[in-house]
């Protein structure tokens, strides 16, 4: 389903000469946010959502023109999920997601640059218990966001990025528990780090 966005990521890995001058390098850190993962009402609402959660993220883009560039992203986030039920939290454990995005980024003004692509996210438990008593599922993902750079050195950049995507969420344990409909889940995140590469 996904093979036509492969493209980017092949043109990134054709070689040296003059597609790697042309190819830009990025890595950053922060923070990412989502909404819940899955809510119910047996009697009470019961709702599940993971923390705020530290992430990292790496990727490369290839210029498609003078002003537009073909890229591949990929972040990784670990931090806590817990259950919450007449006002009381229980502690689930840790989940971990991995993400990858191929996509399109362009102007918008001046060091701000916009960034929209397709994907797939993976859910990666710490524990096979509870809604991931199956495992961690993968899903299609949608995300946009903006960047900001600034010269700080010859070859580098200090970027600054935020970013939204949305997937809709559910486990093979859910729906052996009769959850028929999955939960549209959306993120948000910052980050800030550097970047190489053309101007």
């Amino acid at each position: 389903m996904l093979r036509p966005y492969l493209i980017p990521a092949l043109l990134l890995a054709a070689g040296p000469g003059a597609l790697g001058a042309q190819t830009d390098y990025y890595a950053r850190v922060g923070v990412v946010g989502a909404s819940t993962l899955v809510r119910d009402v047996l009697g009470t609402e019961i709702s599940v959502r993971q923390s705020i959660a530290p992430m990292v993220t790496a990727g490369a883009a290839m210029a498609i023109s003078p002003e537009y560039r073909a890229g591949i992203e990929a972040t990784l986030a670990s931090g806590g999920f817990d259950a919450e039920q007449n006002g009381g939290e229980t502690a689930l454990g840790t989940i971990r997601t991995a993400s990858v995005l191929l996509g399109l980024d362009g102007p918008i003004w001046r060091s701000v640059r916009w960034r929209a692509g397709l994907g797939g996210i993976l859910y990666w438990p710490s524990e096979d218990r509870g809604i991931f008593l199956q495992g961690g599922p993968v899903r299609f993902l949608a995300g946009g966001g903006a960047d900001w750079r600034r010269p700080v050195m010859s070859s580098w950049d200090l970027m600054v990025s935020a970013r939204y995507d949305f997937h809709r969420f559910t486990t093979d344990e859910l729906e052996r528990r009769g959850f028929s409909q999955a939960q549209g889940v959306s993120r948000v995140s910052l980050s800030v780090g550097l970047a190489r590469g053309t101007r």
